[in-house]
């Protein structure tokens, strides 16, 4: 995690290629190069090195088609204005060398070039002491992110640092190597050996000559002698060479080989240095330095430098920022009016001929610093208590220092409250396993979008074990999932800007395979592309713990929905679905009945894949914030606050109405959404919700959500003859004891004499439809959010029938008792003989 301390923001803009069609021959869209850049970069903010810069975005341009801003840490001073003011002993160069030798070792271990490495891609945040600076990499490996430069208009820019190979081969040919940072580090030695920077002597049509001459002049094999006389003979400030320390030179020598294989790795670099001739300040950071950075935060910006770049960007944004609308501001981004750019005909597939040249935008190639000023100004006006303080406080103490009122859209926006909140969570992330439910406690109003995924991790309760699965699982063989992937995986949330790049769809690809072989039992379903998608967005560069996540959420969630034959399980939701729709909604619930209207026509992908195929996925997120918060019931919840929205549409359309609206819901509030179906939670009696294939709680929790449940397993088939839904004995006996429930006894007058339920109701008389005794007392438990439980005999089909009719007439809270009056008639502190 690299905190911002003194740096900025640094942007980039690469502008893409424009392809030659639009759509391809499965009639999806061409992915563009701005899209292909866009997936590749996610794993370059995987690496995190002491002397890389760390990449923080990359963000596509909304007025320029196909270029992208990349946004990384960056700072002020670079090695090319240090060599221009000042030279540099063999001491101070050993530091940089090894620094510089290091982070290109890291790149190439991860199977990264550096690409671009020049005394101006060199950057140094610290410069108090030229023998132990710190300097850092930026600008690497954009050969990997612009494919070597094919998806990037005139491919990447050639500097001084082109190695013979490279000029060989052509410059467009795509010739960056391992090899080649070698060959770019030897001139960046060469540079602060001599203490004079190439481009200040020579045009880079000059030099490239001068390489190409020196190519026949090498000595032993390198072309470091020839490159000084010519140096030499041009530059009379340059520095004697042989003054340097001789291993030095050994490094240089090797370094500028002619012949690639000559040269050595970063590594052999690393080896053949002494640990004297390098300094370890920027790995390991000392007592005084330690002491002095604390000192520092007496400053009214220590709260920026002690935060992550990525949460300093987040915040930075949330200022009002823009990086495209800075840059255009400031003509980095040059723009034509759009009248200008119009072609002169339009063909096809919108291939457009003609202006071609008014219809391309030009960019100042380097890295330009984003101003950071508003952001520091409001952050320096905010007492730090009201950021840090939260952090020694529980989630009920610290419950005054924020506006529960405002919703998470609003919270989502407002810089100081995400600043304070990304703190706590945190603080409560990095100590979870002991300070669980003070997390729990935190996170339920919301959770912050920079820590959803640390979050998410800890609410699924993954742990680092339960990556092994993926490791185990051969996700590039053959699989007979295959063809089906082929078709839905480019088809997964393509409004999803990262979903459609090919780095999306090889990762979920590799995801889903690795969860079918690792458990067996399940086959691939439609939808089930859409179910992974959030866990591949939260942790791109992280598939062992993404798929970790999906297996902790469909055990949780999902359990038994993906077997080959999930039928009984698919209908025994459905049904349960339909009970508590009666029984918060008994209109509504007899208004889809009376046309045929069952949730087999609406919901099966709803519940399939928790709303994944239904919503998109900033919707999704807000979801499952809370539904992760919650056990295995709580999708059924959410599917009844959806109808809730949907219902005065409903009420009053007819059947073809109704399936196009679910064909293509309208615009839902997440917030209502949420809201109503933490209500219903609250609500409903838990064991209305009880279904046998879920699975159960492992948490202890308080009565009546903590109580065991005894309820019959029943097919589907009988399930679906009822009209409302069933009530545990345990639940019962809970709410009567606690007067929390309006008892309906339907049994004769002489079986409810001889016991019957403290405080119930005897109506024998079920067909009489006045309801005149029980009006009252059920309009009373629906003021108080009650239920209504009918008790019945053993006769089954009276109850079924008069519970039935209850609800055609429009009651909710109804639902029936488990088993009857016989599953309760031994219970003593339950039954009791009437006067």
């Amino acid at each position: 995690m690299r905190l911002l301390e003194n740096a900025c923001f640094g942007a980039l803009v690469l502008l893409g290629i424009e392809e030659g069609r639009r759509t391809c021959a499965n009639g999806l869209p061409v992915i563009s190069s701005s899209i292909r850049m866009l997936g590749r970069f996610e794993k370059m903010k995987s690496i995190q090195h002491p002397a890389l810069c760390a990449y923080i975005e990359l963000v596509r341009c909304t007025l320029v088609p196909n270029a992208v801003i990349l946004i990384s840490e960056h700072h002020n001073l670079s090695l090319s204005s240090l060599l221009s003011s000042n030279s540099l002993s063999s001491e101070e160069i050993f530091n940089v060398l090894w620094q510089i030798a290091d982070g290109i070792s890291a790149l190439h271990n991860a199977g990264f070039c550096a690409g671009i490495l020049n005394s101006d891609s060199i950057v140094i945040p610290e410069c108090e002491d030229k023998r132990s600076m710190t300097v850092r990499l930026t600008q690497y490996a954009m050969s990997y992110i612009s494919k070597d430069g094919f998806d990037i208009q005139n491919g990447l820019p050639v500097g001084f640092s082109v190695a013979p190979e490279q000029l060989i081969k052509g410059l467009r040919s795509g010739g960056t190597t391992f090899k080649t940072d070698v060959w770019a580090l030897g001139i960046v030695l060469l540079e602060m050996a001599t203490g004079v920077l190439l481009r200040d002597i020579w045009s880079l049509k000059q030099y490239m000559t001068i390489l190409k001459c020196s190519m026949t002049r090498a000595v032993n094999g390198s072309l470091l002698d020839p490159l000084l006389k010519a140096l030499r003979s041009v530059s009379q400030s340059s520095r004697e060479v042989s003054k340097l320390d001789n291993k030095l030179l050994g490094v240089m020598e090797k370094c500028l080989a002619l012949l690639p294989s000559k040269r050595p790795t970063p590594n052999e670099i690393l080896s053949s240095m002494s640990h004297e001739q390098a300094s370890d300040s920027s790995y390991f950071e000392s007592v005084e330095s330690l002491s002095e950075r604390i000192s520092s935060n007496s400053s009214r910006d220590w709260i920026l430098r002690e935060m992550p770049v990525e949460d300093a960007l987040f915040l930075w944004r949330l200022c009002g920022s823009s990086a495209e609308a800075i840059l255009i501001r400031n003509n980095v981004i040059t723009l034509r009016h759009r009248v200008l750019t119009n072609p002169s005909i339009v063909v096809e597939d919108l291939r457009m001929f003609g202006n071609d040249e008014a219809r391309k935008f030009y960019v100042k190639p380097g890295v330009v610093m984003l101003p950071d000023k508003n952001m520091r100004e409001k952050l320096s006006s905010i007492a730090s208590t009201d950021i840090f303080l939260q952090s020694s406080l529980t989630a009920t103490e610290a419950g005054d220092f924020q506006n529960d009122n405002l919703s998470v859209i609003v919270k989502e926006k407002d810089m100081v409250y995400q600043a304070s909140r990304m703190r706590l969570i945190s603080h409560l992330l990095a100590s979870r396993f002991y300070k669980q439910q003070e997390l729990l406690d935190a996170v339920a109003p919301d959770i912050p979008p920079m820590r959803r995924a640390d979050v998410w991790c800890a609410l699924l309760d993954v742990r680092s074990s339960d990556e092994w699965n993926f490791y185990l699982s051969n996700t590039l063989a053959v699989h007979i999932s295959d063809r089906q992937l082929d078709v839905d995986i480019p088809r997964c949330h393509q409004y999803e800007e990262l979903m459609t790049s090919p780095a999306a769809h090889y990762g979920l690809r590799r995801l889903l395979k690795a969860w079918l072989i690792s458990h067996p039992q399940y086959v691939y379903w439609q939808g089930c592309d859409s179910l992974a998608a959030p866990f591949l967005l939260l942790h791109f560069n992280r598939l062992p713990t993404a798929l970790a996540c999906l297996t902790a959420f469909i055990k949780k969630y999902l359990n038994n929905f993906f077997l080959k034959d999930n039928s009984a399980v698919i209908q025994e939701q459905l049904a349960v679905f339909n009970h508590l729709l009666a029984f918060v909604d008994a209109k509504l619930y007899t208004r889809l009945a009376s046309m045929e209207f069952y949730p087999e026509l609406f919901a099966i992908p709803w519940f399939l894949t928790c709303f994944a195929h239904v919503l998109p996925i900033h919707k999704l997120f807000h979801i499952w914030d809370h539904l992760l918060q919650r056990d295995s019931s709580f999708p059924l919840f959410i599917g009844l606050a959806i109808l809730r929205q949907l219902r005065p549409t409903l009420i009053d359309a007819s059947f073809n109405d109704a399936i196009l609206l679910f064909s293509d819901l309208p615009d839902l509030s997440m917030e209502v959404v949420v809201s109503d179906s933490i209500a219903y939670y609250d609500r409903v009696p838990p064991s209305c919700a009880f279904r046998p294939h879920a699975t159960p709680s492992d948490k202890p929790q308080a009565a009546p959500r903590g109580l065991p449940c005894s309820l019959r397993h029943v097919p589907y088939k009988e399930l679906k003859k009822w009209h409302c839904p069933r009530l545990s004995r345990e639940e019962f006996k809970w709410r009567v004891t606690d007067q929390l429930i309006v008892v309906i006894d339907i049994r004769p007058q002489i079986e409810f004499g001889r016991g019957c339920v403290l405080r119930s109701i005897n109506y024998p008389n079920v067909s009489d439809k006045s309801l005149l005794n029980i009006a009252e007392p059920m309009k009373a438990a629906q003021r108080n959010q009650h239920p209504i439980c009918i008790l019945g005999g053993k006769d089954v089909d009276i109850t079924r029938k008069f519970s039935g009719d209850l609800v055609n007439l429009g009651i909710d809270g109804i639902c029936v008792l488990d088993g009857g009056f016989e599953s309760i008639r031994h219970d003593t502190s339950l039954i009791h003989v009437p006067h």
